[in-house]
């Protein structure tokens, strides 16, 4: 079963063998990057379940201990207790996942939050502004012995990408906490990842909204819009590892779309829907979509020798 649009995990593909050929990294950079990405993703991961710790304050919060004025205790804690989970994920990469792994991640990311951290819920459950009703808690443990059972066997046969979106899924449609679901679904989903060679993949706030639109239209049925989110967002973190490794030049280096729509016919905005359909191997930066010219250059000869193609029929 495919679930990602195929030249995006060809880019992807690409992208992880160019990685994998500099391996292995040197402490320096590898201790560098994981640092910006551990304060990313607590960033990213809390604010979009409503912590309003801005990216600079959780930095402070990890790496100085300093307390933000202004920001509640649970902000605080839910900002420290990440890089905690983030490590233990990164130390399970090696073993199978088991039951218990599941329910240590949400203790540590829900450590002195809820008094139910490492436990499943108790009660039913409704997740606001959806239709969809998670399962009666009484399923709840079979539901995830099954969960790990289809991990283990992979019976659709997903690729590497494909099975972390799907366990990330599979994971919040169970909702077996009282809270911490789309926190323990995202590091999960991250463990799957780094145990065939990903980089820590970061779902980004700026990008909640796709993030549960897709998610909503799983619960329909529709796994594929959910899957091709997450994997442009493996996409994007590995684009952040090749340019923080890789040498640039004129080619290889980032416009914004605003620049690079000058070298095309199209607009800036074109470039846009584009890079969001995942048509155009674009990097978001912050808010803004950047390409490099060697990427750019890339899609519009793919267009003109379509364009050839048909014309010669």
């Amino acid at each position: 079963m495919l679930l990602i649009e195929e030249k995006i995990h060809e880019r992807i593909i690409a992208k992880k063998a160019r990685l994998d050929s500099m391996r292995p990294l040197s402490d320096a950079v590898v201790g560098k990057i994981r640092q910006t990405v551990e304060v990313e993703f607590t960033y990213n991961s809390n604010a979009i379940e409503g912590n309003t710790l801005t990216l600079r304050e959780t930095q402070l919060v990890i790496r100085e201990g300093l307390t933000i004025g202004g920001k509640t205790l649970q902000e605080h804690l839910e900002a420290r207790n990440h890089p905690k989970a983030i490590q233990y994920v990164e130390n399970l990469a090696t073993q199978e996942l088991t039951e218990n792994d599941i329910l240590k991640v949400h203790k540590i990311v829900c450590s002195s939050i809820l008094e139910s951290a490492g436990e499943y819920r108790k009660s039913q459950v409704y997740i606001e502004g959806s239709d969809y009703i998670p399962p009666p808690a009484f399923e709840i443990p079979d539901l995830i012995k099954e969960l790990l059972e289809w991990l283990r066997k992979n019976p659709e046969e997903l690729r590497p990408v494909e099975t972390a979106a799907v366990l990330h899924y599979k994971l919040v449609s169970i909702h077996p906490f009282d809270d911490g679901n789309g926190r323990v679904a995202r590091l999960l989903m991250n463990l799957v990842l780094i145990k065939h060679g990903y980089p820590m993949t970061v779902v980004r706030n700026y990008d909640r909204r796709r993030y549960y639109d897709t998610l909503r239209k799983a619960d329909s049925g529709n796994l594929k819009p959910f899957v091709t989110f997450i994997a442009r967002c493996v996409e994007q973190s590995l684009d952040l590892y090749l340019n923080a490794i890789e040498p640039t030049d004129k080619t290889t280096r980032l416009l914004p779309l605003s620049e690079a729509a000058k070298q095309t016919p199209y607009t800036p905005e074109y470039l846009s829907l584009l890079a969001r359909k995942g048509a155009i191997a674009a990097t978001k930066i912050g808010k803004n979509w950047h390409i490099t010219p060697k990427a750019l250059t890339e899609y519009l000869n793919n267009i003109r020798s379509k364009q050839k193609k048909q014309h010669a029929d």
